[in-house]
């Protein structure tokens, strides 16, 4: 699926260009700085298993293997030869890139909506979909919290069962979560070693993909400067400046009064 979507027109439709690629789930690395080296040591295995790469042909190579096959309405059907239909949900966020990311699909066989279904919020963390448009946050100076959001589990230092239920994606991997557990206990000053646990993560993400970048998401937040300064801005974006989000602590402790 992630091989049929062409994310550079997704980004210039939907965005108006203003948006930027995602090869791996963590905000932009040259906002955030600590994440740079992260992103560096990845890129052999991008080049093995490159999850922007736009290529209509090894999607449908990969999906004839699994034997789907395209009907007489040039629309794909499943292995039992069941016409598939793949409803793309989302929410207020993605009105914009909702319908493109569908046409997308639609070009290359997908017979795929978009729609923003009153309730999408339930259906989502209820796993009743079968595709939907979702972002979240993560790590913004080391891996770890990017890791934490595909752990279907967790060591009881960690909070034991309870950790599953920021796995988003639904996906379980135990060998994973043994790996995040060991970076959950690296100091993030220990470079070598969070390098080390890092990609032996990545090398395990990636091959399974559970789940498909499709762009980084900025949030376009206007701020008043009449009294108040130290918001984050392009010169010093030292966190995502969304006030409803819980970092936003983090935007009140910088302020200072401008008089």
């Amino acid at each position: 699926m992630s091989y049929l979507i062409d994310r550079q027109v997704l980004i210039d439709v939907g965005w108006g260009g203003a948006s930027s690629l995602s090869p791996l789930p963590m905000p932009d690395p040259t906002v955030y700085k600590g994440l740079a080296p992260y992103l560096e040591s990845a890129r052999p295995l991008l080049e093995q298993y490159p999850t922007n790469e736009f290529n209509p042909e090894k999607g449908a190579a990969l999906l004839a293997e699994l034997g789907w096959k395209k009907g007489s309405d040039g629309f794909y059907q499943d292995p039992a030869g069941k016409p598939f239909t793949l409803e793309i949900i989302s929410f207020f966020d993605f009105p914009s890139v909702g319908p493109v990311l569908a046409e997308l699909l639609v070009r290359q066989g997908m017979n795929a909506t978009y729609g923003q279904p009153p309730d999408m919020f339930d259906r989502f963390f209820a796993g009743d979909y079968n595709a939907a448009i979702f972002g979240h946050g993560g790590s913004v100076r080391d891996p770890f919290e990017t890791l934490r959001l595909y752990q279907s589990s967790a060591s009881p230092l960690l909070g034991g069962e309870a950790q599953h239920l920021v796995n988003l994606a639904r996906w379980n991997n135990k060998e994973y979560d043994l790996i995040v557990d060991e970076v959950f206990r690296t100091a993030p000053s220990e470079t070598d070693k969070m390098q080390e646990l890092w990609l032996k993560a990545m090398a395990i993400w990636l091959p399974e993909l559970p789940d498909v970048q499709l762009m980084q998401f900025y949030h376009r937040l206007p701020m008043n400067l009449t009294y108040w300064k130290g918001f984050p801005n392009k010169e010093d974006p030292y966190v995502n400046a969304a006030f409803f989000h819980s970092t936003y602590a983090l935007v009140l402790h910088r302020l200072e009064p401008t008089t």
